[in-house]
């Protein structure tokens, strides 16, 4: 098991993660650890397409590269990490409340940060 597999099945141990990926910007999926019957590579396509365009879009408002985008729906939330070269998805269940595993998801990024810099 590699690097990114070991950050993202350590993440999806916290209770209110779940599901956690690795994605291009192209939409492609680098690794993923989601549950059964969230397709892959829809959610790559949908997270590669929300970040590209918030990037877009704060880059034409001299606002600097998107960092980090958080959504949140009726059934819980999504957080999208930018990484060096790809987006950490973390999905969150409905009952995560205030900043949840805020500080797991800052870490995982930060050691796949790493992880690149090595590479």
């Amino acid at each position: 098991m590699n690097t990114i597999q070991v950050a993202l099945r350590g993440l999806c141990e916290h209770s209110e993660v779940g599901g956690a990926a690795v994605v291009t910007p192209d939409g492609l999926v680098a690794a993923s650890e989601l549950v059964e019957g969230l397709a892959a590579d829809v959610v790559a396509g949908l997270a590669s397409y929300l970040m590209v365009s918030a990037d877009r879009s704060l880059g034409e408002g001299r606002y600097g590269a998107c960092e980090r985008l958080t959504i949140e729906a009726e059934r819980g939330k999504v957080v999208l990490v930018a990484l060096a070269d790809s987006y950490l998805v973390v999905l969150l269940n409905a009952l995560t409340s205030g900043q949840g595993p805020n500080a797991a998801i800052d870490a995982v990024a930060a050691r796949l940060r790493g992880a690149a810099r090595l590479s």
